[in-house]
């Protein structure tokens, strides 16, 4: 994958959304010029350029672009000033956005602002598109700011501080989940985070909020991949991994179901990235592994990848996170699972010898693995995890008879009591077990009981 100071250059930006369905529409509808020139609304010398480019097809405005690129351009950026009909500036806007979809076409955006027009007067490329932020017509305002963030990102030109800040903080307002436009915010964030001065006042603003809120929902494929893009471009900088800690247990809930390869690319290519690059890849490892990623990983090594990027990114991330757990202690692997919420059988909740090592250790930190398990027994959606909470509590006070006190103090026992009503027979006879646990003193041969 080609990568230019760390930026993916070969990312397709377009999707089939709202903005593209709409932008199809309003091309192919004709309009009348004629009458903006005589009501004194365009200029002469704008109408004959605009109606004349506005007939050709796309091959032929092609050709023209690079013949009288910039008087097309020039004409455009007046017309989005001059014209007021929300029909026709929407027209206009599509065809600057079609300009646009050439990268190189930046350059007579560039040349605006340095030679003058025929008036003797040079324009602003980006002024007319920030203003138009502040109409109410949606397509307007969502195209505008596509074309923005292109124009002050694809090229040399670049906003400065004040307008730059409002209008971070304007795609912060239209982060939301139910916003028909989201994808086109996303794309316009997408652009702007491979320019490096513009990731500092979008970590600033409550961007990142707004992402973490929409990704720990239900969207699409797209959305997802689109924010896990945005993250992976900040993940670059070690300043900015520290505040995207937080954003890994939803991606790697994501990963754990994803099927779209480039979801898959994506994510793995920020994992790795946050690993290389925090101060402390320890950080970022344990909240992978609470989120089974090591798990995860296993099973997309054996899948057969065509992009070898995904395999490396796959073998990288693996080997970090088999180190980290050879690293960690026993009992911290128990406490990274205990943190992700979801217990599975492993011989940390089987393997007696664990017990007899550990079982006090719960009481570190005010009880602290204890008061976790408590609230994961209030979780009735995942039967695994309850019936293996169940038995932890009773294996606590098997090698730990006083700890029979902390559970009813904390109201442990009163969680597993309620779980004998449960509808999972083995998440019944865990409970069971345990309680027979608290209330006895022969463990082994309760511990031969067939329950």
């Amino acid at each position: 994958m080609a990568l230019v100071q760390g930026i993916d250059t070969d990312v397709v930006i377009g999707v089939t959304d709202t903005l593209t369905e709409r932008s199809s529409i309003i091309r192919d509808e004709a309009v009348m010029w004629q009458p903006l020139l005589r009501s004194a609304v365009i200029k002469e010398h704008d109408y004959s350029i605009v109606a004349a480019y506005d007939q050709m097809n796309s091959d032929q405005k092609t050709a023209h672009l690079h013949k009288n690129g910039l008087n097309v351009v020039r004409t455009l950026l007046n017309l989005t000033v001059s014209i007021s009909n929300e029909k026709i500036l929407s027209h206009v806007l599509v065809l600057v956005n079609d300009v646009l979809a050439d990268k190189d076409n930046i350059r007579y955006f560039e040349e605006v602002e340095t030679e003058k027009g025929e008036d003797g007067k040079t324009l602003s490329a980006w002024e007319p598109f920030l203003n138009l932020l502040n109409r109410t017509d949606v397509f307007i305002v969502n195209m505008s700011s596509l074309i923005l963030a292109k124009v002050i990102s694809t090229g040399s030109l670049r906003l400065d501080a004040k307008n730059l800040t409002w209008f971070i903080n304007w795609q912060a307002g239209q982060l939301l989940q139910n916003n028909t436009y989201l994808h086109t915010i996303l794309a316009s964030q997408q652009i702007m985070l491979r320019v490096t001065e513009y990731r500092q006042p979008f970590v600033h603003s409550t961007c990142l909020d707004k992402m973490l809120n929409i990704l720990s929902t239900r969207i699409s494929f797209q959305l997802q991949y689109q924010i896990v893009f945005c993250l992976w471009l900040l993940s670059f900088r070690t300043t900015y991994c520290f505040k995207l800690l937080e954003f890994i247990k939803p991606t790697a809930e994501i990963l754990r179901q994803a099927i779209k390869e480039k979801v898959i690319r994506i994510i793995m290519q920020f994992y790795r990235n946050i690993l290389d690059n925090h101060t402390s890849p320890r950080k970022p490892a344990e909240l992978m592994i609470q989120g089974k990623v090591q798990v995860t990983v296993g099973q997309l090594r054996k899948k057969n990848w065509k992009d070898e990027d995904i395999k490396d990114d796959v073998e990288q991330v693996k080997t970090v996170l088999d180190t980290m757990l050879q690293d960690m202690s026993t009992f911290d692997s128990y406490l990274a699972e205990v943190k992700s919420g979801k217990l599975e059988w492993s011989p940390l909740h089987t393997n007696p010898a664990f017990w007899r090592e550990n079982a006090q250790k719960l009481n570190q930190n005010d009880h602290e693995v204890l008061r976790m398990i408590k609230i994961l027994l209030k979780d009735e959606r995942d039967p695994t995890t309850l019936a293996v909470c169940a038995h932890d509590v009773g294996e606590y006070v098997r090698h730990y008879p006083v700890g029979k006190f902390n559970i009813e103090k904390l109201g442990l026992k009163e969680r597993v009591v309620c779980l004998l009503e449960n509808d999972d027979p083995k998440v019944k006879a865990a409970a069971l077990l345990a309680l027979q646990k608290l209330m006895l003193n022969n463990w082994e041969f309760l511990a031969k009981t067939n329950f």
